[in-house]
């Protein structure tokens, strides 16, 4: 149970950072400190690795914590204050009762329940706390977790108070019934934009900017962002590389082959420590050479071959059978923790052969797991783990190696030499499963990467571009006279990390905010990149720039403006569908089922200005249209049919109200939110401080 409540407090009481005081923005005149913004970046780092054990947090990973943390720094203060104003609170009568009352917080319920039992002691969880509270560190990350606690408690309260304003009255719900189960009839004629050529349509800036201003909504940026395009010099190893590699492996796989001290070898020789164990075949798929050290004979030496990201070479020490898995349950005492003495040894060793007593004595395992173990991880299981065969090699060696290579029914003490479970365990191995092969190898490894002779030949490669690209034009030609495939990267913030497929790169990006239209940048090393990058365009906050970056799609737009308008002009006083179809050598074709709804005309597609006409009340049945613009042309209708359905006498108000009101309920504070975040102010000033 203990091990269940360190689980939830993990994520709570972590701090830190400098000693200055900074600040990383601000939300409606209230500074966001540095050390805040990087002690919940720890905590967030710390619940990746503990959903996504073994991942590591690259780049992009990290880029998108940050982000995601100051996204939440903004929502939590925003909500503070909304919560301030409605007079939201939360008492200390209902904390206790989220904590030790009859309806307790369901991760309060998760941790503090006897997993033996399931059954949750109230009593146990005030115990437990006023016990935690005596420790400073875990009061204080008690105290993080009821802030936490408090903080969902007043958001749920919130939420509540919004689902509670929402309402749907009976003409809304008769209104969108009768859309619903409504269907109109339509003769048509499209005329599409591609009867007026591109030619007929110059389209000068000075237009762009009128249908921009008439449009101003569509073309509003409210966020600043940059553009850059680039060239990267990748500095990948050369064949001469992999050949001094290869040589080095070729010279100690003959030691290796009359070697016994198999792990003082690898230890000695290999870059990457892969321990001296037994391997399933399974775990030896990832192994280029797997077939082939699966069949080996035993002291055979494969190899060099390529891994992924080096040479290596592979003994075969040994084959034989384990279970496939095991169930043991084990009592530790330890003698250090992280390097940290816990007992000595002589002190340990009298605990551990008091706890062998014990058991011999009948005393019930569960109670000694309680009173003796150190493992906080298997307390609330008394002591039991379940192992595939695959974990062995991550378990403790002489943990491991009792476990899978004993006896079921067997017991035994065997002393352990790690930072985590360094100590005395006491070991009763449960049951095994059934004998599967496996074969023990010793891998030692060499990393392949580029010389200095290698190194220095690329980055002379980038300094040549760099030189001959001092401007935007230079950097155009050079680009096509070397034959260079360029990269984009695009909506480039002041705060970003990432770089396009680059990588992460602050550097490149305050380059970019510094940095004129047009300007070539110097060479930035990105990992194993040198890269050199033209800014190509800058997006300032406010209507958008007409710019290389937005020119094309801003000219389809005008354009297309201007081919709606030809084709109307040439369609006017024509006074039916057919004589319009003639006029542009067109069809009138004919589309059934039409619902406002869907918004969907068959032999159209999504058309919903059409859908819209069709059901216009002032559009009367067989009467023309005005043209409408559409998405690919000019329309005119001519409504057939038109038919709404019948008031149903089996109508169910209530649910119709639920399913209506159901998104509302979920979006409705989110949507809120949004809302007030538009009216506040959130200055965002990160990228001074990284």
């Amino acid at each position: 149970m203990l091990a269940l409540v360190g689980f939830i407090l993990m994520d709570y009481g972590k701090g830190g950072g400098p000693s200055q005081s900074t600040t990383v923005g601000e939300i409606n005149g209230e500074e966001i400190d540095y050390t805040d913004y990087e002690a919940a970046i720890r905590q967030q780092e710390e619940q990746f690795k503990m959903q996504n054990p073994g991942a590591s947090i690259d780049d992009q990973t990290q880029a998108q914590i940050r982000d995601q943390v100051w996204q939440q720094m903004v929502n939590t203060a925003l909500m503070n204050d909304i919560q301030e104003r409605l007079g939201i609170q939360v008492t200390e009568a209902e904390l206790n009762d989220l904590l030790t009352g009859p309806r307790p917080d369901p991760t309060v319920r998760q941790a503090f329940t006897n997993p033996q039992t399931g059954q949750f002691n109230p009593q146990e969880v005030a115990a437990s706390i006023a016990q935690m509270k005596k420790d400073p560190q875990a009061a204080a990350q008690w105290q993080a977790f009821e802030q936490d606690l408090l903080k969902r408690r007043a958001e749920s309260k919130f939420n509540a108070l919004v689902a509670g304003a929402i309402y749907t009255p009976k003409f809304v719900l008769d209104d969108q019934y009768k859309m619903r189960n409504s269907t109109a009839s339509i003769d048509f004629v499209k005329l599409p934009y591609t009867l007026v050529a591109d030619d007929q349509v110059k389209t000068t800036d000075e237009e762009i900017k009128k249908y921009m201003e008439q449009h101003r909504a569509r073309f509003e940026v409210k966020e600043p962002s940059r553009s850059v395009e680039y060239v990267s010099f990748n500095v990948v190893p050369s064949s001469e590389d992999s050949t001094v590699v290869r040589g080095t492996l070729e010279q100690l796989k003959a030691e290796l082959e009359t070697t016994t001290d198999l792990e003082t070898f690898v230890n000695r020789n290999s870059e990457t420590q892969i321990p001296v164990n037994y391997y399933t075949a399974e775990q030896l798929k990832t192994i280029p050479n797997a077939a082939e050290l699966q069949t080996a004979a035993v002291g055979t030496v494969v190899g060099p071959f390529y891994d992924g990201q080096g040479f290596a070479i592979a003994k075969v020490a040994d084959k034989k059978s384990f279970p496939d898995s095991v169930k043991v349950r084990h009592i530790l005492v330890k003698t250090a923790d992280q390097g940290a003495q816990v007992l000595d040894d002589a002190a340990a060793k009298s605990r551990i052969d008091s706890v062998v007593a014990a058991v011999n004595a009948g005393v019930p395992f569960d109670t000694l797991v309680q009173l003796y173990s150190d493992d906080a991880g298997s307390l609330a299981t008394g002591g039991v783990y379940d192992f595939a065969l695959v974990q062995k090699p991550g378990i403790s060696k002489e943990f491991g190696d009792f476990a899978f290579e004993g006896r079921s029914g067997q017991s035994k003490v065997v002393k352990v030499e790690n930072p985590s479970y360094a100590g005395y365990h006491y070991i009763e191995i449960l049951s095994q499963g059934t004998p599967a092969p496996v074969t023990k190898v010793a891998f030692v490894s060499k990393s392949l990467n580029a010389n200095n002779t290698t190194y220095n030949a690329i980055y002379s490669e980038a300094t040549q571009f760099a030189a001959n690209a001092r401007t935007a034009a230079d950097f155009d030609k050079t680009v096509k006279e070397k034959g260079l495939m360029p990269g984009f990267a695009d909506n480039l913030n002041e705060n970003s990390f990432l770089v396009g497929n680059l990588g992460s790169s602050r550097e490149l990006v305050k380059w970019v905010y510094g940095a004129k239209e047009g300007d070539v940048s110097p060479i930035f090393t990105i990992g194993n990149q040198f890269v050199v990058a033209k800014l190509k365009g800058i997006m300032n906050a406010g209507l958008a720039p007409i710019n290389e970056q937005t020119r094309p799609q801003l000219t389809a737009l005008v354009q297309r403006a201007k081919k709606a308008k030809i084709l109307l002009d040439r369609s006017k006083g024509k006074a039916n569908l057919q004589a319009i179809a003639e006029a542009e050598q067109q069809q009138v074709g004919h589309a059934d089922s039409i619902n406002f709804v869907q918004s969907f005309v068959p032999g159209l597609g999504l058309e919903p200005k059409v859908a819209g006409f069709a059901y216009n009340p002032n559009l009367k049945i067989n009467t023309l249209s005005p043209g409408i613009e559409g998405n690919d042309g000019v329309y005119y209708i001519n409504l057939t049919a038109r038919t709404f359905a019948a008031e149903s006498t089996d109508r169910n108000y209530n649910i119709e109200r639920q399913m209506l009101e159901m998104n509302m309920r979920n979006s409705g504070p989110s949507m809120i939110l949004n809302a007030i975040r538009e009216a506040s102010t959130v200055k965002d000033t990160r990228s001074e401080v990284y």
